[in-house]
């Protein structure tokens, strides 16, 4: 697909994660004159200040900051076209000041740090959602920095599972076994790192064209129970435990009254069995039409390789007779499980609710 050549200053807030990987597939690209890394300084930090030297060695001009203040993002920001930012959730509400820093600095652009699922409204639960603080960033930006200039664009992909660690949804993948809450039969989507990072390098390079909409891409889709069978090798339920909903809803109260941070665990597993882990769970059309150098990698594959990895692990830790600390390198996935949402197969696009 053709680049828009208008936009060659581009920021990356997040130097771990999803921001490590855009910051490098950025500069790869060679389609920005500056890429930028704004991240918090960390003196203690050596596996950080590894990536951040990786990082200026590839060219990536690096700013370090102490508090995440308006001040500090408007001189982080100066000269910048367009904002990416890869914070983890607990960095989220730092996007309001981000954002107004940004508008100062005269950015023409803002991506918030969403790569993930739709903050659809949960039936379920009796607090709010972990993911609240995201919607607040939204409205910030439609609501706020809209009408003072500045785009925005929204940007769903679902669940990654060589992102996240498949224990945080129930799959346990070194010893084939899997926790379900329900009954595991609502879909999910689900995308791979490379595919959401050549995605959002892809919208970076056309601003013409993606600003102020939200775009939803889709790797495939499967439910739960069928990613259980592939981890535990059984279709009869072996190697499965299962929770009610109820209890699991009582074991999230009792850790989110607490602040326990596995609170937000088992708020996933809840909001997957609610079905809200489905990016078009109201038929919205998905865009990956408008992305037809990609060809997104199902979820199948991307499970399979991870058993195996962990496997080797295994294998090699019990050789050495001592711990082995697996790798957080991405891997691609090519083939397998649920639905390949290909461009052929979308549904007729229609405008997306805040397009211009």
């Amino acid at each position: 697909m053709a680049a828009d050549a208008s936009y060659s200053r581009v920021a990356v807030v997040g130097t771990g994660g999803y921001g490590w990987h855009f910051l490098k597939a950025l500069v790869h690209s060679k389609h920005f004159a500056t890429v930028r890394a704004v991240t918090r300084k960390s003196t203690n930090d050596t596996a950080k200040q590894t990536r951040i030297q990786q990082l200026k060695d590839r060219g990536v001009h690096v700013f370090e900051y102490d508090n995440a203040t308006v001040e500090v993002f408007e001189e982080a920001f100066e000269d910048i076209d367009v904002v990416v930012s890869a914070v983890a959730i607990a960095g989220v509400p730092d996007q309001i000041p981000m954002i107004d820093g940004a508008l100062l600095a005269g950015v023409k652009w803002f991506i918030p740090s969403e790569y993930g699922v739709v903050h659809y409204p949960s039936t379920w639960m009796p607090f709010s959602s972990p993911l609240a603080a995201k919607s607040l960033v939204q409205d910030h930006l439609v609501n706020t920095a809209k009408s003072k200039g500045m785009a925005h664009t929204i940007i769903y992909t679902g669940l990654a599972l060589d992102y996240i660690d498949p224990k945080s949804i129930g799959l346990q993948v070194a010893k084939h076994t899997a926790t379900l809450v329900g009954r595991g039969g609502t879909p999910v989507t689900f995308t791979s790192i490379q595919d959401v990072v050549s995605l959002v390098v892809d919208i970076v390079k056309r601003p013409r064209e993606m600003q102020n909409k939200t775009i939803r891409f889709a790797g495939s889709t499967a439910k739960m129970r069928d990613l259980i069978k592939v981890v535990t090798g059984s279709n009869c339920g072996v190697g499965l435990k299962i929770v009610s909903i109820d209890e699991a809803k009582e074991r999230f109260c009792e850790l989110a009254r607490t602040q326990n941070m596995k609170a937000f665990q088992v708020y996933a597993r809840l909001l997957i069995e609610e079905g809200l882990a489905q990016i078009n769970r109201h038929r919205e059309s998905l865009d990956n039409e408008l992305f037809p150098d990609i060809s997104p990698e199902p979820v199948r594959q991307a499970l399979e390789r991870l058993m195996a990895r962990e496997s080797a692990a295994d294998n090699l830790a019990h050789m050495k007779q001592g711990p082995l600390h697996r790798s957080d390198t991405g891997f691609s996935v090519t083939e397998g499980l649920g639905k390949v949402h290909k461009p052929a197969e979308m549904p007729p696009m229609s405008s997306s609710p805040d397009s211009e």
